[in-house]
Formats: C-alpha cells, sequence, structure tokens
C-alpha cells in the first residue's frame, strides 16, 4: 500500500483558467467547473479561484461524486481561452479538509495545476 500511496504525489488534477478584467476587477473563470472568482488585483483572483477550484476536488473525491465535478464554461470562454497567445503553468499543493467517509484510502490529487490565460499586460489593462 505505501507504493500507491507514494505514487500517487505524481497525480495532479489540471485545468484552464481564464483571467480577465471587468468593470476594474480581476475575474477568474475555470472552465472545467464553470467557476468564476474575482479579485481587486490579478494575484486576489488567482488566489481566490485556486481555493475555490481546491474546495470542489476536494469535496467531489472525498464524497465520490465525480459525476458532478465537471461543468464545462461555455464555448464563448473556451474560445476567448484558446485565443490567448500564451498560458502560464502553475501547480498548487491540495490540501484535504475533508476524509473519505466510504472509502479512507481512496487517493485524492495532492497537486493542482492551472494552466492561465492571463491579461497582456496585468498593470495597465483596462
Amino acid at each position: 500500500m505505501a507504493k500507491v500511496l507514494k505514487k500517487s504525489n505524481d497525480i495532479s488534477f489540471t485545468t484552464n483558467v481564464l483571467v480577465t478584467k471587468e468593470d476594474g476587477l480581476f475575474v477568474a473563470h475555470c472552465l472545467e467547473l464553470d467557476i468564476v472568482a474575482v479579485g481587486e488585483t490579478f494575484d486576489d483572483a488567482q488566489r481566490e479561484i485556486v481555493s475555490l477550484i481546491c474546495a470542489q476536488i476536494d469535496y467531489a473525491f472525498t464524497n465520490d461524486n465525480l459525476d458532478n465535478l465537471f461543468h464545462p464554461a461555455p464555448p464563448e470562454a473556451w474560445q476567448k481561452f484558446y485565443k490567448c497567445n500564451e498560458q502560464v503553468e502553475r501547480k498548487y499543493k491540495i490540501r484535504h479538509s475533508m476524509k473519505n467517509r466510504t472509502n479512507p484510502e481512496k487517493i485524492i490529487p495532492p497537486w493542482l495545476i492551472t494552466k492561465t490565460c492571463e491579461p497582456p499586460n496585468t498593470f495597465f489593462y483596462a
């Protein structure tokens, strides 16, 4: 069993995040889960969306509810994401706040990888 747990450290959950600026706020949209976070700065929005994504993953895996995890964003959001010239990849540790009651040995991905399409010039983006 130790080998399986050791291998689980290589498992990751990857999402695409589109960040735009609307009405003076940064809006981060996770395209696979169709969830949105807002912040006054790019970093605030990024931090909030990562927190929401991690909570969704933790809850879905802990409660064997993967069927309800994915809700793709509308096609327009995906089109904006794929028009992005550069996506920045970041890796985050998923902190598990829940225990799996039905299967305590179930592996939950320890890493979240986000591919983020950021505004072209975050500081001057209008």
